[in-house]
């Protein structure tokens, strides 16, 4: 196997520059000690009096998804003290909503809410995601259009999120902008507004221009900011403020500073048309429709107030760690016996992320020979398919098709017989297909090349269905690790009763799996997943279906890695191995 090692930098659009401190409430109280006795504060938390986030109720009126929230205390996770809140985004493909909300009584016309957040270093999520700071006046829930009379409810949070296609200069984890439920609002689902002036959906009439854009006459104050990216790995003080407008005037306000800075400042708003309806909520939270790594965000240094918060002042805070690349899967493959029907070699591949993926995919069998495998492949064909099982392309012997290409980049198959096919892939789930030809059967090597590590995408996993036998018939996954010097958390599963349900018949009863590194040393080895580390994989969200399949969690770094399956005292069946990168 062979890799690119290859470290991205990432640099935000804007950066910007730290104000006095003297500017907000927390110039009088250094370090925010005590900074809650300040009569205008309503609340505040440094979550150092916390041992466990079951305790969080004790201050906050509400705390979501405890499994998925931690006390952070390791230097770098915190931005002074010694603890702040972590909030988790495990691998999943179902909804996951983590928030503590603060009641605010008696309610309020005009709200600031500050915090020091940072996402982690791979944070990436390209599906709906809702994440930063929220105040809100008698929200209902998700899909229901406020009133546009103004008698209904609002909402506005701060956060940052890819929207569909990268805006230009964007990238994870997105500009920052305001998610807005108000009267004018054009989605169900709420808005977005970003400093520029640009919301997002589409208005019919409007395109993605604010209305502040579209109607200055309404909004003389207004003034287009430049879109703001933050890096991730790095705190920032993030600060929203919301102004509940006069009923019957246009002086209502929201707007927000990143590290004193004013960011984004949307005034001349008409928001509600009763003086009863106020704010009566704030959240700090993290949330996604699903996520294809474990995403992390810190909170730390909350402060709600009636005023201007501002900035820590003389803090001493411990700086965030230099990132750190973390290695990547560049290069995924499995080794099978592959025989017809049902039990081909069928491997599944994840391109996660935001942008288009170009992979080279290598189907061997001859050149295992080489390697002193008996019984290899002779002639090898691959298909590959798209996640609804659509056939995209075939390929029998490589040098059919693509032979100028696949010879460009260096990893074209030794023997002419072999199969492969290069293709650029959009984000998604796909399946590359090994069989033999005219019936053909033997040991054969399914192989998938990142060829293009700085794209705004990666490989996340890789999955391979095949028969399980003994000596050199059994199913052995394996994985390269590269682009970076940083370890990444590593779940190699071993399935085989957990197939049953899905209609496998014959499979592998009791699976048993291996884990090696590049000098053939054993990482780990595990039988049944509950038996060890069953916590630990709980918590990532990779927790095998059946008691008797089998999982390994490592902390690899850069290097090559083997998975053998075997059935456990010698027996036999159809088995899926699997490899998850969870950064």
């Amino acid at each position: 196997m062979s890799f690119l090692a290859v470290i991205t930098f990432l640099t935000p659009s804007a950066t910007p520059t730290t104000a006095a401190a003297d500017n907000g409430i927390a110039a009088r109280y250094p370090g925010d000690k005590n900074i809650a006795s300040d009569p205008a504060v309503i609340f505040a938390d440094d979550f150092e009096s916390y041992t466990s986030p079951s305790q969080l109720t004790n201050k906050w009126d509400g705390a979501y998804q405890l499994q998925n929230i931690r006390i952070a205390t390791e230097a770098g996770n915190f931005f002074a003290g010694s603890k702040a809140l972590e909030f988790s985004l495990p691998i999943s493909t179902t909804e996951v909503a983590n928030s503590a909300k603060k009641r605010l009584s008696p309610e309020q016309d005009t709200v600031f809410l500050r915090a020091y957040t940072k996402f982690d270093a791979g944070y990436s999520v390209n599906t709906s995601n809702h994440n930063g700071l929220r105040l809100s006046a008698r929200y209902p829930g998700p899909g229901v259009i406020p009133p546009a009379d103004g008698t209904g409810f609002f909402l506005f949070l701060l956060q940052n999120h890819v929207l569909g296609a990268l805006l230009p200069g964007e990238s994870a984890p997105g500009y920052s902008h305001i998610y807005a439920y108000w009267p004018h609002q054009r989605s169900e689902f709420g808005d977005h507004w970003y400093p520029d002036g640009m919301v997002k959906p589409l208005a019919g009439n409007l395109g993605n221009e604010g209305d502040w854009l579209a109607f200055p006459g309404q909004y003389p104050d207004f003034k287009p900011m430049p879109n703001f990216l933050p890096q991730r790995n790095r705190w920032y003080c993030y600060e929203l403020m919301v102004r509940a407008n006069t009923p019957g005037q246009r002086d209502g306000q929201v707007k927000y500073w990143i590290d004193g800075k004013l960011i984004s400042d949307f005034p001349n708003l008409n928001i509600r048309s009763i003086s009863t309806l106020k704010m009566d909520e704030a959240h700090i939270g993290l949330h996604a429709i699903h996520s294809e790594r474990v995403n992390k965000k810190w909170y730390d240094n909350v402060v709600i107030a009636t005023q201007y918060v501002g900035p820590m002042a003389s803090a001493s805070p411990v700086p965030s760690p230099t990132p750190t690349p973390t290695a990547r899967l560049q290069n995924i493959s499995s080794r099978l016996l592959i025989q017809t029907g049902n039990n081909v070699g069928i491997a599944g591949f994840v391109v996660g992320g935001t942008g288009a993926k170009k992979l080279l995919i290598r189907g061997l069998g001859p050149t295992l020979a080489q390697f002193n495998v008996t019984g290899a492949m002779q002639n090898p064909t691959l298909e590959l398919r798209d996640g609804s099982g659509s056939l995209i392309t075939t390929n029998d012997n490589w040098k059919d098709t693509q032979q100028t290409e696949i010879t460009a980049t260096q990893l074209a198959p030794p023997a002419d017989a072999e199969a492969a096919i290069l293709a650029t892939l959009q984000p998604g789930a796909y399946t590359a297909i090994q069989a033999g030809v005219s019936s053909g059967t033997g040991v054969g090597l399914v192989e998938v090349y990142d060829l293009d590590p700085l794209a705004a995408s990666r490989l996340i996993n890789i999955s391979t269905r095949g028969l399980v036998q003994t000596g050199d018939k059994v199913l052995i996954g394996g994985c390269s690790l590269a682009g970076g010097s940083g370890a990444n958390d590593v779940v190699v599963r071993a399935l085989g009763p957990s197939l049953v349900p899905l209609g496998v018949s014959n499979a592998l009863p009791d699976p048993v799996v291996t884990l090696y590194d590049s000098n053939a040393n054993i990482i780990s080895a595990n039988d049944n997943w509950k038996e060890s580390q069953q916590s630990a994989i709980e918590n990532i969200g990779l927790q095998p279906p059946n008691d008797l399949d089998a999982a390994i969690l490592a902390t690899l770094t850069a290097g090559n890695y083997t998975a053998v399956v075997t059935g456990k005292n010698g027996s036999t069946g159809v088995a899926l191995v699997e490899f998850y990168a969870t950064q």
